[in-house]
């Protein structure tokens, strides 16, 4: 049975003998023909294209369509679709269908016999398309390099996707696993979501950060949008969740230098942002940075910054980090883009407003996709500040696509500092300029964390504390924890 036609390579290349299993796929049939209450389960880890020999591929396709017309997929019962198959006459007809079912023992491996053949098909479409490119390489030299480059990195996602990430269930076994997963996480014996200990007020109003969901952090410029960030970045990496800081602002040594500033803060006596910049550190500065150092050594952080960033790729290049970080044990569970405005769109010819909004449902399908939280930076425009309170609504992302629609979470920076530094009156008016300073006073080195939308959670404000001359960011305890 060993000389059954196979699937052809693109470029008529056999396989390696290493990348197929006759044996396999002949147990994984004769399972599902035998246990028709294992082809639905099977059915989501492995489809008729993943098997090596077409014949196998048409005859687990025939019991999946029996299945779902809810008849036992019995080799008797499949006979009459294979009699006039060309290639199965040649072994024995559809008594071939029966000899598949001679072991009733491969009903226990069924589901290692399934995994098997999908890594294998995953791994003959990843050769596939490597022979391919690598022809593209050869043949096409006015292609851009960053177009080869993309098309890597696309194969190999599409070699590495699941046949279908979405599965279906009753309402009863919905329940019921939902219910497991409340209880186990109630009692400590699963996570809820990534919770930030540098920042806990972050947890407050975003609540855990779960794969398949994206936050929006929207402000003025000045607001501390990217201070709040790295915060949450560094956060996560301590709480040893793999986070990617996508910098489309910024370059790496500048986010390293907010960082260095950030870690090493400790109120009244550390180096400042500008101090940072210019190298001025003491020997109190550079012990702390020293022992930042050894603690961030192995917190699963990564940063990229590419010049430009299409959407189109962003899905690639957070694929290409997981496997990054798989590789050294980690698991990406954080991602932060700064920002959305720098996201170039697939359609340069649509409006800003469609553009926007499809850079925003793009992003939810990824974060659902890849299985990560999403964080994305976003900059309000200038009609926020024609109002007397200056604090950000939802209303003010309304001409930015569908942003609001589309985010989970949906939290606002705002500053009054910042304005009322700008606004400071003639010293000599003793009437307004002493209500200034206390306006001043209890607005100094404040940030508010305003929660407008949070589809899993109840929205807030919380008030924390932003060392704007240290780019540090700390939670509303801080002076009373004094330990951060």
């Amino acid at each position: 049975m060993r000389n059954l036609q196979a699937v052809p390579s693109n470029d008529g290349e056999p396989y390696p003998e290493t990348l197929y299993s006759y044996d396999t796929e002949a147990a994984l049939l004769g399972a599902v023909m035998l246990e028709a209450r294992m082809a639905d389960m099977i059915g989501e880890m492995v489809a008729p294209a993943d098997f090596y020999y077409p014949l196998h591929g048409r005859i687990f396709a025939a019991v999946l369509n029996e299945v779902a017309n809810g008849r036992q997929p019995s080799p008797i019962l499949l006979r009459n679709q294979f009699v006039d198959d060309p290639e199965i006459a040649g072994y024995g007809g559809p008594g071939y269908l029966t000899n598949l079912t001679g072991s009733g023992a491969a009903i226990v491996g069924a589901k290692d016999f399934a995994r098997c053949i999908a890594d294998l098909a995953k791994r003959r479409r990843l050769i596939d398309q490597m022979r391919l490119l690598s022809d593209d390489v050869m043949t096409q030299v006015d292609k851009p390099v960053e177009e080869l480059i993309d098309g890597l990195d696309g194969a190999m996602a599409d070699a590495l996707q699941k046949n279908e990430s979405a599965t279906a269930a009753s309402i009863a076994e919905a329940w019921d696993a939902t219910m497991r997963e409340i209880e186990d996480e109630a009692a400590g014996r699963a996570p809820r979501g990534i919770e930030i200990q540098r920042l806990p007020d972050w947890n407050d109003v975003v609540g855990p950060m779960r794969g398949g969901e994206v936050t929006i952090l929207a402000g003025r410029p000045s607001m501390g949008k990217t201070a709040v960030s790295l915060a949450v970045t560094l956060g996560a990496g301590q709480a040893s969740a793999g986070a990617l800081f996508i910098s489309l602002e910024m370059e790496k040594k500048e986010l390293m230098k907010r960082a260095i500033t950030d870690l090493i803060y400790k109120h009244g006596e550390s180096a400042s942002f500008d101090h940072v910049q210019k190298g001025k550190f003491n020997a109190f500065d550079r012990q702390r940075i020293a022992d930042a150092r050894a603690a961030i050594d192995n917190w699963p952080v990564q940063f990229y910054d590419p010049s430009t960033l299409r959407i189109g790729r962003l899905a690639m290049t957070i694929r290409r980090y997981q496997r990054r970080m798989a590789g050294k044990g980690q698991q990406l569970k954080v991602v932060v883009i700064d920002y959305l405005g720098l996201i170039q769109p697939d359609n340069p010819k649509a409006s800003r407003y469609e553009q926007v909004s499809v850079i925003s449902r793009t992003v939810k399908q990824i974060a659902k996709e890849c299985g990560v939280h999403i964080v994305m930076l976003a900059q309000l425009n200038r009609q926020v500040e024609q109002r007397e309170d200056k604090r950000p609504m939802l209303s003010d992302l309304r001409d930015a696509g569908d942003i609001e629609q589309d985010a989970d979470n949906v939290i606002f920076l705002y500053r009054e500092q910042y304005y009322l530094e700008r606004a400071e009156p003639d010293p000599s008016d003793m009437k307004k300029h002493p209500a200034w300073e206390t306006s001043m006073d209890a607005a100094r080195d404040r940030v508010e964390l305003i929660s407008a939308k949070r589809r899993n959670g109840s929205i807030g404000r919380r008030t924390c504390w932003y060392f704007a001359a240290h780019q540090a960011v700390r939670g509303s305890r801080f002076y009373q924890d004094m330990n951060v």
